[in-house]
């Protein structure tokens, strides 16, 4: 039997708004086979069960995020400020922050490399601004990380150039060409200039998109949970909620953006007819 390790990370104003929900929701509903792995960042979560989930002072936990954030906190660029030539290339979208914000998303990314190292099998990424809904077992968590599948992910469908949903996906920790993204993932963030920075933006879903398609031309023995979602091809994507119409949204609901402050995706992102009783309150 696979093992299967779930990670995340948060904040302060996240664990106040939404994480200890989350924390509270998995370990409510999700296998006890199933484990999590938490680092909280200046924050104190409560633990509704530790021989599920464990919690990680995320400052002591990750020595090179904080070399990270060292070298680059007192730089715009990374603070989501672009250089001119940005700017002027992309006067529609140059002031949205979050694009540009390689400090506020390397928390995650940092969280991913370390909990893979503690993973034996499967290394499962789930942002903390979710709410598991319904009970998930491990055979039907299993069913969405097939074991020939070097890594599974949230797409945005056929012709989509945009960035993943990376709000869930799976790391086969052992196969090869897992550890040869999960190695050029570390990379693109430790030697920045020649990584994230020479991207068109550098916050962490980019990031994993731009090394996802350069190693699918290698290897595309990829798992895409959207990949037959939508009908028509969109250069944006053909929705802006994927996760919650695909078969994560089974078991989880995802409050990215605004969806935080109602604690519920919206009505109209749903695209598909789901069965579940959540999604019909």
């Amino acid at each position: 039997m696979a093992d299967i390790t779930v990670v995340t990370t948060f904040h302060k104003p996240g664990l106040e708004k939404y994480a200890q929900r989350f924390l509270n929701s998995f370990a409510q509903r999700v296998d006890k086979k199933i484990k999590l792995l938490v680092y909280a960042e200046q924050c104190d979560p409560v633990n509704p069960d530790p021989q599920q989930i464990t919690i990680f002072d995320q400052f002591e936990a990750l020595p090179k995020l904080n070399e990270f954030k060292s070298r680059w906190s007192n730089d715009p660029k990374a603070n989501g400020i672009p250089p001119a030539e940005i700017k002027a290339r992309r006067p529609r979208d140059w002031h949205k922050e979050f694009k540009w914000n390689a400090i506020r998303f390397s928390n995650k990314v940092y969280a991913v490399f370390d909990a893979c190292e503690r993973s034996s099998d499967w290394c499962v990424w789930m942002d903390a601004d979710s709410f598991i809904h319904s009970d998930w077992s491990y055979e039907e968590f299993i069913k969405l990380l097939p074991e020939d599948k070097w890594l599974t992910y949230v797409g945005r469908g056929k012709g989509s150039q945009t960035w993943p949903e990376c709000g869930f996906y799976g790391m086969n920790v052992k196969h090869p060409m897992c550890k040869q993204f999960l190695a050029e993932f570390e990379r693109f963030y430790v030697d920045a200039n020649n990584g994230i920075f020479e991207l068109e933006e550098w916050h962490d879903s980019f990031v994993f998109g731009h090394i996802l398609n350069l190693l699918k031309n290698i290897d595309a023995n990829v798992y895409d949970y959207s990949a037959d979602m939508y009908l028509r091809e969109a250069k944006t994507g053909g929705g802006g909620h994927p996760l919650i119409n695909g078969p994560l949204g089974k078991f989880m609901d995802h409050m990215k953006g605004g969806r935080k402050d109602q604690g519920k995706s919206k009505p109209s992102d749903i695209m598909v007819t789901r069965q579940e009783e959540y999604w019909k309150r």
